[in-house]
């Protein structure tokens, strides 16, 4: 077996989450009166930490950050489970990759809380050895820390991890903590984006992630 543990982002590459995202952020922008904001930046910056999105689609400074992300949280946790579905082959090739005995760890920027609510709600919460959310590591993605963290509390080597993202932040992060990566299409980032930062593998679907692993 070519990878005994898989480090997966949660935004796009398990779940689809750009809907709940999106309404979120509108319902912080109209909590706040913050009426020139581009959607379409809004996506760019799925998967980046809730501090950075603030900062660079609503030019919030570090007073209005604290407010706006306790907002946006409490919105997102009474949303989120009706606004979120597994993206089509995920559940499946999950728990195929669990009975054969394949390390499942999330490392997610969302906060910890929505992200277990989620898990737990699609009945693959238990599947995983590690969920890591924004909470678990000081610098955020595209820093390697949460991945460096997974590795170094469960003693696995580089070499036998892969990083699955559908970012260049999932890319990048994986790529400064010596891990091989997989890019995949159908989340918030296009394939072209995805070259450009040339991880090891780009797939179009959660199912051909078999083939990788095999």
């Amino acid at each position: 077996m070519k990878y005994k543990t898989l480090i997966l982002d949660f935004d796009g590459t398990l779940a689809d989450t750009k809907e709940s995202i999106i309404q979120t952020m509108k319902f912080v922008a109209h909590s706040f009166d913050l009426e020139n904001f581009d959607e379409k930046q809004i996506e760019s910056l799925i998967g980046l930490p809730l501090k950075t999105t603030f900062e660079k689609a609503f030019s919030l400074d570090e007073k209005f950050i604290e407010s706006a992300t306790s907002v946006y949280r409490k919105h997102y946790n009474e949303i989120v489970i009706d606004t979120i579905s597994l993206f089509d082959g995920v559940k499946e090739l999950l728990s195929d990759f669990h009975h054969r005995g394949i390390n499942l760890t999330v490392a997610s920027s969302k906060g910890k809380e929505a992200l277990i609510k989620i898990l737990k709600k699609q009945n693959i919460y238990d599947i995983f050895l590690f969920v890591g959310g924004v909470e678990d590591a000081k610098n955020k993605k595209p820093s390697p820390d949460i991945v460096n963290l997974i590795m170094d509390k469960y003693n696995y080597r580089p070499n036998e991890c892969l990083v699955v993202g559908d970012t260049i932040f999932d890319i990048e992060m994986g790529q400064r903590a010596n891990v091989d990566t997989c890019g995949v299409t159908y989340g918030n980032n296009t394939r072209e984006k995805l070259e450009k930062l040339k991880p090891n593998y780009i797939i179009d679907n959660f199912r051909n992630l078999n083939e990788i692993v095999k």
